[in-house]
């Protein structure tokens, strides 16, 4: 099954509507992955088996990454993710990269100011302290941090 050509939840259990929505965050992740090799060079992967507080990617050293891949992207759902994405990284020391899609829409990713100021900020809670780019900007603006392998 295509990214493009996911069911809608319309009409559907509970259950299928978990079952699509787990589909649609593998796809998603998928993507994520492909996209990542591509710019990075680098062996990134998804975490196959998620505990609580996982990120849903490796292969990046020093990035705790959270993918989200939803039908419809709003201001109050990224800030959300972005929080779930700090504490995952605050938890190990890493640094968060959140990478979302909309249905029909192009990745974006937010991740922190931080390396790009002085002083460093040493927590990442605060969505306004975050940058939003393409993953492209994204990869530009860190490489010295993600270097190709």
């Amino acid at each position: 099954m295509s990214a493009g050509h996911l069911p809608t939840a319309e009409g559907k259990t509970a259950a299928q509507r978990g079952r699509m929505a787990r589909s649609k965050g593998k796809v998603g992740e998928r993507e994520a992955v492909r996209l990542l090799r591509e710019l990075t060079g680098r062996n990134v992967r998804r975490r196959v088996r998620q505990d609580g507080g996982d990120s849903d990617l490796v292969g990046l050293p020093g990035w705790s990454i959270e993918i989200k891949r939803y039908a419809k992207v709003t201001p109050a759902l990224v800030r959300g993710w972005w929080a779930q994405a700090a504490k995952q990284a605050n938890a190990t020391g890493n640094l968060p990269l959140l990478m979302y899609r909309a249905n029909q829409g192009q990745w974006r990713c937010v991740w922190p100011s931080a390396q790009h100021v002085t002083p460093k900020l040493e927590r990442f809670d605060n969505y306004l302290d975050a940058l939003e780019a393409d993953p492209l900007t994204w990869h530009r603006m860190v490489r010295l941090i993600v270097p190709a392998t």
